[in-house]
């Protein structure tokens, strides 16, 4: 267990260590520029613990996943803070979702043709992942319990890339970190092998940043966001959105 593991061990056992204990990738200091990890607190321990069960014997809750376990994609959940404003941040791996995408509806994997997230439109469809940066958050009470939830605007950073990104899905109850093909696009990790006369993703390379991705997601946000969101005004209304809750995060 290297030293950044061990002061976050430290932390969750505690329960009232200051979060100084918890020491981000030095790769992503510019992109975190101002960010005060020491006055944040240390949220989810139940949850850090499935993950951390979930990444040690494959098995959540007690029970064995399987080939839909972590086995072969593990977790390295290595924080799970509350920061200033309610901001909750955690540091995992991403895998791929290609969820709401017209990749998915080909039946191919266990991506899914729709996204919990849905435009206000006729026919409610879903957020396209090859067009669309979002991330996907744990089922099981984890986005109740912490104050986040469905359509909040999140900051993603990747050593000193920072991105902004819409909560689109939920997932498995043991399982974190996982983004879309365009956010993984827009973190320079290319996932997609092929792509049609379109634009649209034929085929994907389902492999996972293995670690150390850091994700910031901003409680509330969906107020703003949600209220006339369009396939065309997506992006740019995360963007907006999200580069205002970083500054007000940072200041």
């Amino acid at each position: 267990m290297n030293c950044r593991n061990i002061a976050f061990v430290l932390l969750l056992v505690s329960g009232a260590v200051a979060a100084q204990t918890y020491l981000p990738p030095a790769d992503a200091a510019a992109a975190l520029q101002g960010v005060d990890f020491g006055s944040a607190a240390a949220v989810g321990s139940r949850f850090s613990k499935r993950f951390n069960e979930c990444d040690a014997t494959n098995t959540c809750d007690g029970q064995d996943l399987g080939n839909r376990g972590c086995k072969g994609d593990k977790n390295r959940n290595a924080a799970l803070l509350k920061l200033a404003g309610g901001v909750i941040f955690f540091e995992a791996k991403m895998a791929v979702d290609s969820d709401g995408s017209p990749l998915s509806r080909k039946g191919q994997g266990t991506d899914l043709p729709e996204t919990s997230l849905r435009y206000d439109a006729p026919g409610k469809p879903s957020i396209n992942a090859d067009r669309v940066p979002y991330i996907v958050l744990p089922q099981g009470g984890f986005a109740s319990e912490l104050g986040v939830g469905k359509g909040d605007v999140a900051a993603v950073v990747r050593g000193g890339t920072r991105e902004y990104a819409v909560v689109a899905d939920f997932g498995p109850v043991c399982k974190i970190g996982e983004g879309s093909i365009q956010l993984h696009e827009l973190l320079d990790h290319p996932v997609c092998r092929r792509r049609a006369q379109n634009g649209d993703c034929e085929a994907v390379r389902d492999v996972s940043i293995e670690k150390q991705v850091l994700y910031f997601v901003f409680p509330g946000t969906h107020q703003t966001l949600l209220p006339g969101m369009t396939p065309e005004n997506v992006n740019q209304r995360i963007k907006d959105i999200g580069t205002a809750e970083w500054e007000r995060l940072t200041r």
